[in-house]
């Protein structure tokens, strides 16, 4: 018998849900070029356009201001290198804003920008993790073009207050984008959020992986980045893959369809979490504790640990979690950077530990995994 493993990674990937999988399943029949004009690639055309009007309906936004990526790493680089590149400006006239705590498809993209004279500059959190207005508003220049700050930021879960932020660009002309990749549990409409430029990522809501989506507000104009196709409205070239956005689309209302009741009960998930890890590991921290915290992520810091260690004893015994986001898991660096932005501690940035919480983590998860984790510190420790 192979015994069952507990799963806390909830951020870096979901499984794919039983409905997206069947609507893919349904879908995959459709396997002609959705652009091709016969038969067959109309009807292709049709599960696509069905699928747009599915997701943008959820968001409350025109079906044609949707537009399909490979995921939000891409979503994100459209986001920012089509709209700076659609600016009839030199790059050394300009000014962007980004917080310090953004996933790396925000920030890297700006790099060959900035190369170019693309003045940068970014917003440290608060010691909870937060973005305030009143910092961002405070590092608006007179040639500030754009603003990205993420919904949730996908280490430490803090829920940034977009609204307020959208308030301090109001009738500045600047265009406000947010990474909404770990926005599950969050409303999810740009207009009531005010910003212009909305990314999403499929892998991480419970649909396939291989897309994702860019709103764009009405009116903005984009530069697309890859050449070769008319597809999306010229936007994004590339065939699209009608299976994949079916369920896409299908996790996506599902989603929408659990998302209350789902949030809260992980929020009670994470506060048992946190209330035994408290008890039985002196000298823990908890990264992002702010009142705005995403139900699913929980960012804790332990005293005298090496933190691959114990996410290596972990995983030997069970129990799958992280250090700090996926896409640096691999990395060189040795710390977080999210962590080391808020905390003026470099052990706690060090030292960083990510319980994310999903659709199949039980009360009983949670305690075998705080139970294993109170050893593998204790192990550490003795030595």
């Amino acid at each position: 018998m192979v015994p069952t493993r507990v799963f806390l990674d909830y951020a870096a990937a979901t499984p794919l849900s039983p409905k997206a999988r069947d609507a893919m399943i349904e879908a995959s029949s459709y396997f002609a070029n959705p652009q091709a004009l016969h038969t067959e690639g109309l009807a292709a055309a049709r599960v696509i356009d069905l699928a747009r009007r599915s997701i943008a309906k959820t968001l409350g936004v025109k079906a044609s201001r949707l537009f399909f990526t490979s995921g939000g790493t891409e979503a994100n680089n459209l986001a920012i290198a089509g709209y700076l590149n659609s600016l009839e400006k030199d790059m050394q006239d300009m000014h962007v804003v980004i917080s310090s705590i953004e996933h790396p498809s925000v920030y890297d993209v700006l790099t060959p920008f900035i190369q170019k004279g693309l003045q940068v500059s970014e917003v440290p959190p608060n010691e909870k993790g937060e973005i305030k207005p009143e910092a961002i508003e405070a590092a608006l220049t007179e040639s500030t073009v754009l603003v990205s700050v993420a919904l949730v930021n996908s280490e430490i879960g803090t829920v940034q207050p977009l609204h307020a932020i959208s308030q301090k660009l109001k009738d500045k002309h600047i265009v406000l984008h947010t990474d909404a990749g770990q926005g599950l549990y969050q409303p999810l409409m740009p207009q009531g959020l005010g910003v212009d430029l909305m990314s999403f990522d499929s892998g991480k809501m419970y649909g396939p992986r291989g897309v994702g989506a860019l709103y764009v507000r009405s009116g903005l104009h984009l530069h697309p980045v890859l050449r070769g196709g008319s597809q999306e409205d010229g936007l994004r070239p590339g065939t699209e893959n009608t299976a994949l956005i079916a369920g896409f689309a299908a996790a996506f209302e599902e989603m929408l369809e659990l998302r209350d009741e789902e949030g809260k009960r992980l929020n009670v998930l994470r506060n048992i979490a946190l209330e035994r890890m408290t008890e039985s590991i002196p000298g823990l921290v908890i990264n992002g504790e702010g009142k705005n915290q995403s139900p699913h992520i929980l960012n804790v810091s332990v005293p005298h640990i090496d933190a691959e260690y114990i996410a290596l004893y972990m995983d030997q015994r069970g129990v799958a979690l992280s250090t700090k986001s996926a896409c640096l898991e691999r990395s060189d660096s040795e710390v977080s950077s999210v962590v080391a932005a808020l905390a003026g501690d470099t052990w706690r940035a060090r030292n960083t530990l990510r319980l994310s919480f999903g659709r199949e983590t039980t009360t009983e998860d949670v305690e075998t995994a705080i139970a294993q984790l109170q050893e593998a510190v204790a192990v550490y420790q003795g030595f």
